[in-house]
């Protein structure tokens, strides 16, 4: 073999490898996002009185938690996953306003969901 042929060989090797990351991780988005939205059930699952100020919102009519859509984008070199809000009200309840305290629940959504997360991507690297 002359190194023109094994420079193509390891080329073509290369990018096999590559796509088949590419693969590995585009099929592992929706998983990763799946895993966000059980957290965010789970995190907003609260009893029906109003909660404290500091802790994730309470449950009251149950659109904050049921109003939350999944998505995920494959792409090169990495894709994005994530979670969205459609309740206009979330933000406010996140960063609190003048008249009331926050209820941060966004990180507490993170925090839970990241183990998961970190082994599901972590299974690429085998």
């Amino acid at each position: 073999m002359t190194a023109r042929q094994a420079a193509k060989a390891l080329e073509n090797e290369v990018q096999k490898q590559r796509r088949r990351a590419e693969r590995m991780m585009n099929t592992r988005l929706p998983r990763a996002a799946n895993v966000l939205r059980n957290a965010e059930l789970s995190v907003l699952s609260g009893n029906k009185s109003p909660s404290p100020p500091g802790s994730p919102p309470g449950r009251r009519t149950g659109y904050l938690r049921n109003s939350w859509t999944v998505y995920h984008k494959n792409g090169t070199p990495a894709g994005m996953f994530g979670i969205i809000s459609g309740a206009h009200y979330a933000g406010y309840l996140e960063s609190g306003t003048r008249k009331m305290a926050a209820r941060p629940f966004v990180d507490k959504i993170i925090e839970k969901a990241m183990p998961r997360i970190e082994k599901i991507f972590s299974e690429i690297g085998g």
